[in-house]
């Protein structure tokens, strides 16, 4: 995720400094610290939203607000703790589990994300993004039944849960269980036509069934919604390799990599493409880059049954360019 600096941090910085210390209200910071966060300047958020909460340390909005900005930066055990403190003001309060949950997730705690809703018994019974998250923690330990049972009420509570026919899907596609992979990634898009993960997994469900000409107009349709993502340029990359097209497929695959360099996947197939155009010494870098990242992984934590799964994206992530 890019972060941004400009000259406005250092001039936020002085005002904080100063008139928290005199005093004043800090009704003004609080309305820059959410308006840099809604713009997606995540560090000079969090700067103002440490100084409110130096002068007013149980502020709900605020410790909210250092949480989402942390939670976006992927500072996890920090966001935990200041939505931990916010659910001591406001207990019980839905949208603060939900949060604090998320960040138990992004930490690599999925015991804790289970213990926390299981113990918001109003909360976990009644909602269906309850589940959804439940799901996700079960998936990271590899249970995948509980997985799917959970993503099934929450789907009862509401057919209509975003991302809940794409986990199933995601789940079935781990396994290899094509046919329901198809369903539910295709009920997804149903759901929402601009979902790129459900539109690159429906993809290479299809190519991997033998679909080609369904996959390719799935790529195409992906190309209108989603065109400048690392799963867009990749699945072309891949596309183009299997064409042949040697020289565009390297392209698409660089591009993924520009994107996002931490997957493997791309600067592996990127390595193969270099390899069979003759370029030795470039294709052993990647090949080199690939298996770094790939002994950084885990195996679990949301990979399914122990395999090597690529890192996804955030379904709530902030918007991109941001």
């Amino acid at each position: 995720m890019r972060k941004h600096f400009c000259p406005f941090f250092v001039f936020a910085w002085f005002l904080c400094g100063t008139v928290l210390s005199a005093g004043v209200d800090t009704s003004t910071e609080m309305r820059r610290a959410q308006d840099l966060e809604a713009a997606g300047h995540y560090d000079q958020a969090m700067t103002l939203y440490r100084a409110v909460l130096q002068s007013e340390p149980q502020s709900l909005p605020a410790n909210l607000g250092l949480g989402r900005a942390c939670f976006y930066s992927r500072e996890y055990p920090e966001a935990a703790d200041r939505f931990g403190q916010a659910l001591k003001i406001a207990p019980g309060n839905a949208d603060v589990v939900k949060w604090l949950v998320r960040s138990y997730l992004g930490n690599m705690e999925p015991q804790k994300a289970i213990d926390l809703i299981q113990s918001e018994d109003a909360i976990a019974g009644h909602s269906a993004w309850a589940h959804l998250l439940l799901a996700h923690a079960y998936d990271a330990q590899d249970k995948l039944d509980d997985a799917r049972s959970e993503l099934g009420r929450a789907l009862t509570l509401d057919p209509h849960c975003r991302g809940a026919h794409f986990a199933l899907g995601f789940i079935a596609w781990t396994i290899r269980d094509l046919p329901t992979a198809e369903k539910e990634f295709t009920q997804e898009l149903a759901l929402d036509m601009h979902e790129y993960l459900a539109f690159y997994y429906l993809a290479e469900t299809l190519e991997l069934e033998g679909k080609l000409d369904e996959a390719e107009s799935v790529l195409k349709k992906m190309g209108s919604d989603a065109p400048e993502t690392y799963l867009h340029h990749f699945a072309l990359g891949k596309w183009d390799e299997r064409k042949q097209n040697l020289t565009a497929a390297a392209e698409e695959f660089r591009s993924a990599i520009h994107i996002d360099p931490q997957q493997p996947e791309a600067h592996y197939h990127l390595a193969i493409v270099l390899s069979k155009l003759g370029q030795t010494a470039q294709a052993n870098e990647e090949f080199d880059r690939s298996n770094q990242l790939r002994a950084g992984m885990k195996s679990g934590m949301g990979q399914g049954m122990g395999r090597m799964r690529p890192r996804l994206p955030d379904f709530d992530a902030p918007p991109m360019g941001n």
